[in-house]
């Protein structure tokens, strides 16, 4: 009876465990995440279908730079990032038209704040 009720409670300890691990994120390859922000952009934007061709020329470069600068096992290279952010940023503020170019400050400042917010509400990670 105790070997039963020891099982019993090994078996709900384990799948508790499984269930535990699998809230990670799912890795977004480079084409994906390009295709994600100017779908986003796009509706944001009011993009046309010649701005939206460029645009996710642009975004699918920048993520590429971005997941080369950034082996795997290696940290993560925030110099590198924050170039590759800034590039894609002006290049994208380039195909904008004025209205555009301001509705896009916005949107980034809107990010931005989403992010911070996000970053204060997350738990921090036990090192």
């Amino acid at each position: 009876m105790k070997r039963l009720i020891f099982t019993a409670i090994l078996f709900i300890s384990m799948g508790t465990m499984a269930f535990a691990q699998s809230d990670k994120k799912v890795k977004k390859t480079p084409e994906q995440k390009a295709q994600h922000a100017t779908e986003e952009l796009t509706k944001k934007l009011s993009l046309t279908a010649d701005q939206k061709s460029k645009i996710e020329a642009i975004n699918l470069e920048s993520f590429k730079k971005v997941k080369d600068s950034n082996p795997k096992g290696e940290k993560k290279d925030k110099a590198a990032i924050k170039a590759a952010k800034d590039e894609r940023d002006n290049k994208i503020n380039a195909v904008l038209n004025d209205t555009q170019r301001k509705a896009y400050k916005e949107f980034k400042a809107e990010k931005k704040s989403e992010k911070k917010a996000n970053k204060k509400d997350a738990p921090k990670k036990a090192e």
